[in-house]
């Protein structure tokens, strides 16, 4: 969360503020009128009792792992392939082992987290996508 600071101390033409906000590469490229009025923005929000913003987080791994569990509820799909290590997927991967479905686990060997890897005794099936290149490529195509 990013503060916005209720200080009214702050010189208008000062980038202090903007600094939380705005990346410093572009942050250079404004004039004195741009900072100016950024921070004359800051001061309406403060003035409407708004002092911080909270950046909101995308959660794709929430969405991907909700979508695969509707697909268990429908009971339309036996096999689930998924796409990551990451162990915001363990407790999707385990309901759906728990109901007996298929879930194929795509990854790099190192980065799959342990909580994924400790599921291969429930049947998860990991495949080191690094071995997708000899599964796919003739041997001359491989390049090393």
């Amino acid at each position: 969360m990013a503060s916005l600071s209720g200080r009214t101390s702050i010189d208008p033409q000062s980038p202090a503020l903007l600094k939380n906000f705005i990346r410093a590469a572009l942050l250079k490229k404004y004039d004195v009128e741009t900072i100016e009025q950024l921070n004359g923005k800051f001061k309406e929000m403060n003035k409407q009792g708004i002092f911080a913003i909270q950046d909101q987080k995308c959660n794709f791994d929430v969405e991907i792992g909700s979508d695969m569990l509707v697909d268990k509820e429908r009971n339309g799909t036996e096999c689930f392939v998924l796409w990551s290590g990451d162990s915001d997927f363990h407790d999707p991967v385990t309901d759906l082992l728990d109901s007996c479905k298929k879930v194929v686990l795509f990854a790099t060997a190192r980065v799959v987290s342990s909580e994924l890897n400790e599921l291969r005794s429930k049947g998860l099936f990991i495949f080191d996508i690094k071995k997708v290149k000899d599964f796919i490529c003739w041997k001359r195509e491989i390049v090393p």
